[in-house]
This record gives C-alpha cells, sequence and structure tokens, in this order.
C-alpha cells in the first residue's frame, strides 16, 4: 500500500509522519535529542491514522513498547469536540520513533501528572475561578490585589511560572518555582504571601513601570504605546493537563497614536520548558506597526545578543530577582522578525527600565515571541552566564521556528 508522509521541519528538529494500513505508525524523528518535545495534530490528522472516525472519543497515544505516552486532547474552540492532540515525546538524535493512536472513551485515558496550569481566581472565599470579569482599568496596584488572586491570570508548567496584571498596567510578572508541583492555585491566598520565599518559590520580579517579563506594546514611527489601557478586556480559559496550558487576553479599543485597535494575545507553555510563548495578533494594521515586547531592566544590568537556531535572542543575567538572587531573562524572536532592541528611557511617564524589542507582524497581522526565565533556586546552573547562554541556545534548538 502506498505510504503517505508528512513532513515538518524546524532547524534541527523534523517530525516524519508516516501511515500504512497495518501499522498505522505515526513515526518522529530528530537530528538533536529533544527532552519533552510536544507534537501537536489535529483531529482530521489522527482521524488518518485510525481504521475508524474518531467520533466523540479520545486518543490514547503508545509507543512502540505498549508505554503510554503523556497527552491531551484540547477543545480549543469550544464546541464540545476536541482539536488537537498534544503529546510528549522524548527524542535521540537520529533515532525514529514511532507511535500509535487508540481511540479511547474519555474515563479510559490514562491519568498523567499535570505539568502544566491556568489559574485566575479571586481573593476571597471561596476562592472562586474568575469568569466574565472585564479587565480593571485601574493601575492601583492595592485595588487589584484586593479582588483577584495574584492581581490576575497566572500560567505555569513544572519549572516556572508568570501572572498578568489584569488592570491597564497589564504587566507580566514572574513566579520562581523551587517545585515541579503546581502551586499557582493557592499562592496569595489563605494567608500565603507570594513576596515571601515559600516552599514551592516565590514572585520574583520587580515590574514598576516596565514590560516586564514578556508585556506587550506596539510601535508607530518611534513612539511605543502599551497595550494595556482599552475599552474593554477579557480573559479566556483555553485548556491545561500533562502537556500544555493555553489562555487568550483580548483587547478591544486599544489606543495608540490616533488610533484605535483590537488585540489578540495568545499565551501557551508547555511542560518542561522554561519559557512561555506569545502570539498577538492586532486588527486594521496599516503597514507602518511593529509589536513591540521587553525584559525589565530595574536593575540596570546590560542586555546581550544571541543568534541560534534561526531565531534572535535578547537577553540579561544577574543578581536581578526579588530577593537578589541570580535571574537569568530572555526574548527569543525568530530572526526573520526581528527588527531591533534598545533601552528604554529610566524615567517618564511610558514605559520605562525596560530592554526593549520590535518585531515585525505577519501578513496576517500577528506576531509571535518567547519569553525565558531561569532562576537560581529552581536550578543552580543559571548562577552562571555560561550555564544561562546554553540553555538559551538548547530553548531556541527545542522551539526550532521558521
Amino acid at each position: 500500500m502506498l505510504n503517505k508522509s508528512i513532513f515538518a521541519t524546524f532547524f534541527g528538529v523534523f517530525l516524519m509522519v508516516g501511515c500504512s494500513a497495518p501499522q498505522k505508525g505515526f513515526e518522529v524523528s530528530s537530528t538533536l535529542s529533544v527532552q519533552d518535545k510536544v507534537v501537536v495534530l489535529s483531529y482530521e490528522q489522527v482521524n488518518d491514522y485510525l481504521p475508524e472516525d474518531i467520533g466523540n472519543k479520545y486518543i490514547e497515544v503508545v509507543n512502540s513498547e505498549g508505554l503510554s505516552l503523556s497527552a491531551q486532547c484540547d477543545d480549543l474552540d469550544k464546541d464540545g469536540r476536541w482539536d488537537e492532540l498534544a503529546f510528549l515525546i522524548n527524542l535521540e538524535a537520529g533515532v525514529p520513533q514511532t507511535v500509535y493512536f487508540n481511540a479511547v472513551d474519555k474515563s479510559e485515558l490514562p491519568d498523567f501528572p499535570k505539568r502544566t496550569n491556568v489559574r485566575f481566581g479571586y481573593v476571597d472565599e471561596p476562592y472562586a475561578e474568575v469568569s466574565g470579569e472585564e479587565r480593571l482599568k485601574s493601575t492601583d496596584s492595592p485595588t487589584i490585589s484586593g479582588i483577584f488572586q495574584m492581581e490576575g491570570p497566572a500560567w505555569e508548567n513544572d519549572l516556572v511560572g508568570f501572572r498578568n496584571y489584569y488592570d491597564a498596567r497589564n504587566g507580566i510578572d514572574i513566579f520562581g518555582k523551587a517545585t515541579t508541583e503546581m502551586a499557582l492555585d493557592s499562592a496569595g491566598i489563605k494567608g500565603q504571601n507570594y513576596h515571601e520565599l515559600d516552599d514551592w518559590g516565590m514572585d520574583i520580579l520587580k515590574v514598576g513601570n516596565s514590560l516586564g517579563a514578556g508585556a506587550v506594546a506596539i510601535r508607530i514611527g518611534e513612539e511605543t504605546f502599551r497595550v494595556g489601557r482599552c475599552e474593554k478586556g477579557t480573559y479566556e480559559f483555553v485548556t491545561e493537563g500533562p502537556v500544555r496550558a493555553i489562555l487568550k487576553l483580548n483587547y478591544f479599543g486599544v489606543p495608540v497614536a490616533e488610533r484605535t485597535y483590537d488585540v489578540e494575545h495568545v499565551i501557551s507553555i508547555n511542560a518542561g520548558d522554561h519559557f512561555y510563548k506569545s502570539k498577538v495578533r492586532v486588527n486594521n494594521l496599516q503597514g507602518d506597526e511593529e509589536l513591540v515586547t521587553g525584559i525589565v531592566n530595574m536593575e540596570q544590568k546590560e542586555a546581550f545578543e544571541m543568534e541560534e537556531h534561526g531565531m534572535q535572542i535578547v537577553a540579561s543575567h544577574g543578581n536581578q530577582a526579588y530577593l537578589g538572587e541570580m535571574l537569568g531573562m530572555g526574548i527569543l524572536v525568530p530572526d526573520t522578525d526581528f527588527v531591533e532592541t534598545w533601552k528604554a528611557p529610566d524615567e517618564g511617564d511610558g514605559i520605562v527600565e525596560t530592554h526593549m524589542v520590535a518585531i515585525d507582524f505577519e501578513s496576517d497581522s500577528s506576531a509571535e515571541y518567547y519569553f525565558f526565565g531561569g532562576w537560581e533556586y529552581q536550578d543552580e546552573g543559571f548562577k552562571t552566564m555560561e550555564y544561562f547562554q546554553q540553555q538559551l541556545t538548547a530553548a531556541a534548538a527545542k522551539i526550532a521556528v521558521h
């Protein structure tokens, strides 16, 4: 029987899909050794490997030894049927692996450890999850912290966590983690103070009026405008599980110069990564705009640049965590979309104390980047610049965007 193959090449990492009637195996291969590689397939792609239509069933992923791999089926459009299968696999360079898909009832799926998490809750009992609340227009931290746990939505994996200020500041902060367990459901409630070191970790970043850990702005000409103030802002939980977590932030009526935009910011984090991914889409672009993100520089650390595996990296390293610990932060951008980097003023009314990064929008009005955080209390290797740079290189290889 004729074999079908689908090839996806991501600079050193590529996936090869083969299909034949008897085995119906999906072959995954890499030119690099990669741990916790996330493979994502659509419902339709998976369906091609099964003798019967999936219908309303879910998918168990099994390797050639019969062992189940961590996987999740995600209903991204909330229509009641999952859209994408995501699974984790460890790959040895040059050694292909074949996996198989079994369609099973949801109750028959293996139970895997939860390695990603999204939390947006109220600060008061019964600590319910937030749903339907619009973004606050205030910039007063005490006001926001009196309403929302962690001042807004947070996301984490087994290595690092982040949060978004759900107000006009729209900053992004880092939670350093000293545990692989999911910790943010209980951060900042029932007497827990996430500004103090706990067994699980703590808030490790001072953000101020910077862009913090990868918040978004839009530049037109020489002026850069923070995305935060808007007519209406919303939050949407998308998914979480053993493989990945996704949330969506929307901003309607964002004022930029004499213009107004709607902005969609999709944030995702995968198990085993020191970074999260941002995909930002802006409507009604006129062609002279650039997306801007950045790294807080309140501790006045010099930024450096690297180019690895098709990614342009802007990063800083030093005693810049909350208690003076060593912290490395980096922004990774596909080199074809990278424009430039510069430093914001140290004071003023706009964005300050930030290593700024400008990114070109694609033809579909979207732009992507990744924000990396490495904390010495999570991994002592991050005490050194050499190790931090090695991990940035490894992250670029793993992302392997083209």
